[in-house]
């Protein structure tokens, strides 16, 4: 089990492209949870995973218009819970938005499939400007995440949920109607 430093990352990631971005760069605004020191996490994927989303999504978003990146906790989401049929403690939920950025379903599968992860499902619903995306480990052991995107008046949001269980050595799943 490692632990983490979702900050460290994201502050990094930011650093490193704004080093690397010639021309104009967006302002980006950070907000994080003092909370939220070090995650456990089993591998390296929910890393790499935000460091490379994040790198990409500032790399191409619009230089005059602001990116919005925070990470937070989020208790339970018994309705995401129950769809994705997993039973964490709680949820990380990193957010990037914006509207100067630009980030499709094409561009997630390729990053979460460049650290071993893969789209189980994408689901939305018609007229709808939200995607919800299931991802999973190909390989065992199994750990899912979740992706969101939201697009409403020019405006996108993308969220990243990972699933914690604090009390659990592994973090990825309790079963469906497991109990402890």
């Amino acid at each position: 089990m490692e632990k983490v430093d979702l900050a460290i990352v994201i502050q990094e990631t930011i650093s490193r492209c704004s080093q690397n971005r010639i021309g104009k760069k967006p302002p980006v605004f950070v907000t994080l949870a003092p909370v939220l020191t070090r995650v456990p996490w089993q591998n390296r994927t929910a890393e790499e995973f935000v460091r490379r989303f994040l790198y990409q999504t500032l790399l191409t978003s619009d230089a005059d218009a602001t990116v919005e990146v925070s990470l937070r906790r989020r208790s339970l989401l018994n309705d995401l819970n129950a769809f994705v049929g997993i039973k964490p403690s709680s949820w990380i939920q990193l957010r990037v938005a914006g509207r100067g950025i630009r980030v499709a379903e094409n561009l997630v599968d390729d990053l979460f499939s460049e650290v071993g992860v893969r789209a189980e499902e994408w689901l939305g619903v018609a007229g709808s400007g939200t995607r919800l995306g299931i991802f999973g480990t190909i390989d065992a052991p199994k750990i899912n995440m979740v992706f969101c995107i939201e697009s409403v008046r020019h405006r996108q949001q993308c969220d990243l949920l990972l699933p914690i269980a604090d009390d659990d050595p592994t973090p990825n799943l309790l079963a469906h109607g497991a109990t402890n």
